[in-house]
């Protein structure tokens, strides 16, 4: 199997098992003053796999700080990949985790990690930064503060 898509957003929308999976304002930073509560956020990701993958799976998401501190429980649970369709390869399953009220304690690099079967197969970064105090209301990279 393969990850084909793997994103923190402001939401997501999928529709279907396999179908489209929307994504809006995806991003991997985020400028505040800290402790910082996110009001509202999705973890999204599409996973390609095989007719030989089809079945249920183990799945594991996580959300940690860089020492392995986990900042809010783990998700866990059993996730059927569907049997390929007749004439197709491969198939694709959209998981979205939506979270509200997500806190952040203090300013750190933190990961989101996605393991299915016990094998790690994604993990995104998120960067929470400390705001400046004074200055422009978008920094330097194009990102708007929180």
């Amino acid at each position: 199997m393969i990850v084909e898509i793997a994103s923190i957003c402001d939401a997501a929308t999928a529709n279907g098992v396999g179908g489209r999976l929307n994504i809006l304002g995806a991003f991997d930073r985020i400028f505040s003053q800290f402790p910082l509560v996110i009001p509202q956020c999705a973890a999204a990701f599409r996973i390609r796999y095989q007719r030989s993958e089809a079945g249920v799976h183990k799945l594991v998401l996580s959300i940690e700080d860089v020492c392995g501190h986990a900042i809010v429980p783990g998700m866990e649970s059993n996730i059927p990949f569907e049997p390929v369709a007749k004439g197709f390869d491969t198939a694709a399953v959209n998981l979205i985790l939506n979270m509200q009220r997500l806190k952040i304690e203090r300013p750190d690099k933190y990961i989101i990690r996605l393991s299915i079967d016990d094998e790690e197969q994604a993990a995104l970064p998120l960067y929470a930064l400390e705001a400046p105090q004074s200055g422009p209301a978008e920094a330097a990279d194009g990102e708007i503060r929180n």
